[in-house]
């Protein structure tokens, strides 16, 4: 997998990179990923392979106050 991070591509990371990315936080739902065979940069959240990983990260702490 490829990563758009900041403007620049970065990569290629396997699936428990991306992970490990995921789980970092360098990587959100909304961050445009690509690997061989597609078309063109999409969402990570909106690929079934990595929008997996997603729910192996538990949810942002609510604020506190």
């Amino acid at each position: 997998w490829f990563v758009a991070v900041n403007g620049q591509q970065a990569g290629p990371f396997d699936q428990s990179m991306l992970a490990s990315k995921i789980s970092s936080g360098e990587i959100s739902r909304d961050t445009l990923i690509w690997k061989n065979g597609m078309s063109g940069w999409v969402a990570a959240g909106t690929v079934a392979e990595v929008a997996g990983l997603f729910g192996q990260t538990p949810p942002p702490l609510p604020p506190q106050g």
